[in-house]
This record gives C-alpha cells, structure tokens and sequence, in this order.
C-alpha cells in the first residue's frame, strides 16, 4: 500500500552493497501481495517469501530477503510497515533491516490489509475485520465489514477515505471505517490490486482489463489502456505522473506521464 515519507533511506547502490546480492533480470513470480515505491525510486514487491527489490525500475529484482509474508507494504513519516500473516514488522532504513513489531491486543495476527495514515494504522484480521490504532500499540475495533478483504489502502488527510478489496464484494469504500459500501462502477480488480495516492487521492485498481484510475473517490473510472492485464499498482507519493505496475506476465510496466504510455 503508497505513502509519505521523506525518509532517511540508502541510495541504489548502497543498498545492493549492503545486502551483497546481485540483481538478475527476471519476471516477478510469486503471490503478488504487495509493491510500493519509495521516495528514493526503488520498488519493493511482497510475497509470501518477503520482500525483493528493484533499484531500476523494475527491470532487475533481488533475490526475496525471507523476511516473511509481506501482504501489506506501507510508508509514512521515514517508517516501512510490513504486515500479514503471522508478520508485522517496521524498517527505517528503506528495508535493509527489519525489526518485529507488537500486535498488542489484536485479536489475531493474519494481517489482511494494512494502511498508516496521518492520524491512525488500521490494520484489517482475517475473518474479524477492521481495527484502528492511534498509539501503533492499542487498537480499537472499527468493523466486521472488511473481514473478507484482501487488501486495505486509505485516502489523504486526517479522516481519509477507507478503500478495501474483497473478494465477495470486490472495491469496497467508507468514509468512517464502519460503515462500508460496495464502488458499484468499479471494474474487476485483482486481489491486490489497488493503491491510493497518498496527496491526490486518486485510486487506481489493477486487473484483468489493466489499470484503472478514479479522480472521484471510486464513483467514476479511466481505463489507463495497460498492454496486459495487471495484479499491482503503485504510484509515486511525489510525482503521480510515475506509474509502476506489475502485470499477469510478471513483466513490470512503467508510465512517467500518468498513464497515457507504458514502457517495459
């Protein structure tokens, strides 16, 4: 899931010293949870195995660190969150380490869905729902709504908009996290697919017909016309014009002019 940060992350290259791998060309393979770009420009993917890393743009990936299973990836203020099943971790140093963190009184620990906003973490448990937390400590139940959903993303602002992908349902929305509706004109996404720009707002859906873009909070949508159908999306927190998704393929395409064009 995208975020804010002017965090305090190592360059390219540093990085790849740090963990002395060395980069392969190679699809993306795996259960494609997860991708996020950071301030400095690289990419993480999540899976199951933990998290790899682009230096390039997603033409090039790391070796996964085994750091566990990354459904969720989440940036704000310097501070990566990874979170699902059995994990919950932060980094700040851009994922060159990972430091376990305290499910404190979740009522259980397969993160399903996580966002950090400006005034809260929500992290959503399979089969129970949604929870809030303010301190990153106590968490508040908030709804059962979510407790299918696969994927969690939240909008701009101190009470954004909530967005979630279930796969009853598919995109659902809520402004106060307990009340929850299904975006009826939303196209079919992936079980990952989603992502919402953290200053903008706007929320793009990756699927089988490709990417697509609502500039309204989900009422109406753009199809950004992908070559292939899409299992991620992420966009750049500080230039949205930079579109990075994952395709069925496991090629990654890239868009530096908010999707009119895609290069591989």
């Amino acid at each position: 899931m995208a975020g804010i940060g002017a965090a305090v992350l190592l360059g390219a290259a540093g990085w790849w010293q740090l963990q002395g791998r060395s980069a392969a060309p190679s699809l993306l393979s795996g259960d494609f949870h997860s991708l996020l770009l950071l301030p400095d420009g690289r990419l993480l993917y999540g899976q199951h195995e933990g998290v790899s890393v682009s230096a390039d743009g997603g033409r090039t990936w790391s070796k996964s660190d085994g750091g566990g299973d990354a459904m969720a990836l989440s940036s704000r203020s310097g501070q990566l969150i990874l979170a699902g099943h059995d994990v919950f971790k932060t980094s700040r140093d851009g994922g060159v380490s990972w430091q376990d963190l305290s499910f404190g009184n979740l009522p259980g620990t397969d993160i399903h869905g996580f966002a950090a906003t400006q005034g809260a973490w929500y992290a959503n448990i399979a089969g129970r729902g949604l929870y809030r937390s303010q301190n990153h400590r106590d968490w508040q139940f908030v709804s059962a709504a979510t407790a299918g959903a696969m994927t969690l993303a939240a909008g701009p602002g101190a009470f954004p908009r909530l967005y979630a992908l279930s796969m009853q349902d598919g995109l659902i929305v809520s402004d106060n996290g307990t009340s929850w509706q299904r975006a009826s004109d939303a196209p079919q996404a992936a079980m990952s697919g989603l992502d919402v720009h953290p200053v903008s707002g706007d929320v793009y859906l990756a699927g089988p017909t490709g990417v697509a873009r609502s500039r309204d909070k989900g009422a109406t949508w753009e199809n950004l016309k992908l070559p292939e159908g899409a299992l991620l999306v992420t966009s750049d927190p500080a230039d949205e014009r930079k579109l990075y998704v994952a395709a069925e393929s496991g090629r990654v395409y890239r868009s530096l002019d908010g999707g009119a064009s895609w290069t591989k």
